[in-house]
């Protein structure tokens, strides 16, 4: 599946209270996963085989980092679970970084509100508007602002790489 988003992540100091202020909009719960995402060195984007309990999905994207709502163009492929993908990937690329982290996903019309954990870096918001099930010419962009500023947060908060980068800098 291919598709457009534009997100933002920021340090969030208190997941409960960032809950608290999406709950005017009643979100829907998708859940609470457990993910280890496996980055693979590739030339080319960022490719990541995010493993759950049951199933796994094979991620492609590429963006520019920085501390503004992004673009990204990515290409999703969920599948069943199996370690010889991750065994092909390993050998043909070599593993990058390996990042694991518990994520709550609220679900607002086509945005998406990850409120994480992530092993060894602490507690974060992503903010993600997706193209998908959208009319044309919805503005992504706009739609993540609306989120940053419900959410209350500052400017200061904003991250401007991947959990990662973030792990690969400490």
């Amino acid at each position: 599946m291919e598709l457009k988003n534009v997100e933002f992540k920021a340090y969030a100091k208190d997941l409960g209270v960032l809950e608290e202020r999406l709950s005017v909009l009643n979100p829907i719960l998708e859940g609470v996963f457990r993910q280890v995402d496996t980055y693979y060195n590739v030339p080319i984007g960022r490719v990541k085989l995010r493993e759950y309990d049951d199933f796994s999905s094979l991620i492609y994207y590429n963006r520019t980092d920085g501390i503004d709502a992004k673009g990204s163009d990515v290409i999703y492929y969920k599948h069943e679970k199996d370690a010889a993908l991750g065994a092909i990937l390993e050998l043909q690329f070599g593993i990058k970084v390996r990042v694991s982290k518990v994520r709550k996903v609220l679900k607002y019309k086509n945005v998406s509100v990850h409120l994480d954990t992530v092993e060894g870096l602490g507690t974060f918001v992503e903010v993600e508007a997706c193209n998908i099930g959208v009319e044309q010419g919805v503005d992504l962009k706009k739609q993540c602002d609306e989120f940053f500023e419900l959410l209350k947060l500052k400017e200061e908060d904003l991250v401007a790489v991947s959990y990662s980068d973030l792990i690969l800098m400490k």
